[in-house]
């Protein structure tokens, strides 16, 4: 399997590396596709972490889904950028979309979880017309949602779980845990 994951300055630190590091045990393929003009991003807590793409140079058709993490950089950048919404949209029609801490909300306000369940970031809810849940994590039809960082592996194991099914999801957290 192959994820993208939508970077800029300001992401959560724990969403994203605890993600990519269970995606990555689990033989996933992962990209982090930069929304900058610059392969480097500077994480929520001024960690410097070099993209392997800009978004500019991806075929969103060579991926199997997009996972966004949340932070600061959703309020700041990726809730006002045109290029995500319409990635998004891309993804919500054909593949699989995940989102964690404040991440859901953007995909919320784009009418995505109409009449399903979704978990967000406490206070990210509003005007969201959907199935809000008080939940770590929450898998509804094509999206997996997770409130904060503290659900991230848990998160990466849903995706994992999508895709492989449960008893390939058992094994590998077994492994997380030796």
């Amino acid at each position: 399997m192959k994820g993208l994951v939508l970077l800029n300055d300001g992401f959560e630190d724990t969403e994203l590396i605890a993600t990519i590091d269970v995606l990555k045990r689990g033989k996933f393929s992962i990209t982090l596709a930069s929304m900058k003009e610059d392969l480097m991003i500077n994480s929520q807590y001024n960690v410097l972490i070099k993209a392997d793409e800009l978004i500019k140079n991806i075929n969103l058709d060579d991926y199997d889904f997009l996972m966004i993490p949340g932070g600061k950089a959703v309020v700041n950048y990726l809730s006002k950028d045109e290029r995500v919404f319409e990635i998004i949209h891309y993804f919500a029609n054909k593949k699989l979309v995940c989102a964690i801490c404040a991440a859901p909300s953007i995909i919320g306000k784009l009418g995505y979880f109409k009449d399903i369940e979704y978990t967000v970031f406490p206070g990210f809810e509003e005007g969201i017309e959907g199935i809000h849940k008080n939940q770590g994590v929450v898998v509804s039809d094509k999206f997996i949602t997770a409130k904060s960082m503290y659900y991230s592996i848990e998160f990466a194991l849903a995706i994992y779980e999508y895709f492989m099914g449960k008893e390939c999801k058992n094994q590998l957290l077994k492994q997380l845990m030796a």
